[in-house]
């Protein structure tokens, strides 16, 4: 007779497999904003799961794991953009208003990918993981004032380069 032996994951109603159910496409979201790429997204979301599983014992407050997560997400990307740049290439969008709309999206992204990557990290927890700036300097591993001045210099930033974006929606309405 074959044993079977269970594995921490394995246990129905595990609370990271419950967290991972429902905050899977939100963190997902927030690792392509970040890496502006949905496969490295993808990896990256997934090596700070597997990250975060492995260590999930030291983490006290079950509440916490998210932030676990995002600190992990940021960290690893930093890594890699560390040992490593390359530009991504994209298909031609076709005609019509979903291209419009997935133009400024391309655009949206191409500008979050010219930030610096504190101030990408930064203004995505802010704005998009809609963060409190206190918790985005605790993410960053920085102050707040520090977290202030990276937030404030991305979103100038984002509205120099996206500013004739919004003047072309202006004219469409």
């Amino acid at each position: 007779m074959k044993r079977e032996t269970k594995r921490p994951g394995d246990a129905a109603g595990d609370p990271f497999d419950e967290f991972v159910s429902a905050r899977y496409q939100a963190l997902l979201r927030g690792a392509f904003l970040i890496t502006g790429d949905v496969h490295d997204a993808t990896d990256l979301l997934h090596d700070a799961l597997a990250r975060v599983y492995a260590k999930r014992a030291a983490i006290r407050d079950p509440g916490a794991t998210e932030g676990y997560v995002r600190r992990t997400m940021i960290r690893t990307h930093v890594s890699r953009w560390r040992r490593t740049r390359r530009e991504v290439l994209t298909a031609a969008l076709p005609d019509g208003p979903a291209a419009q709309e997935a133009e400024r999206d391309e655009q949206l992204a191409a500008a979050l990918g010219a930030l610096p990557r504190r101030q990408r990290a930064a203004v995505v927890l802010r704005y998009y993981l809609d963060l409190p700036v206190a918790q985005v300097a605790e993410e960053l591993g920085c102050s707040v004032p520090t977290a202030k001045t990276h937030l404030a210099r991305g979103i100038r930033a984002l509205r120099q380069e996206l500013e004739p974006v919004e003047e072309l929606v202006g004219r469409e309405r």
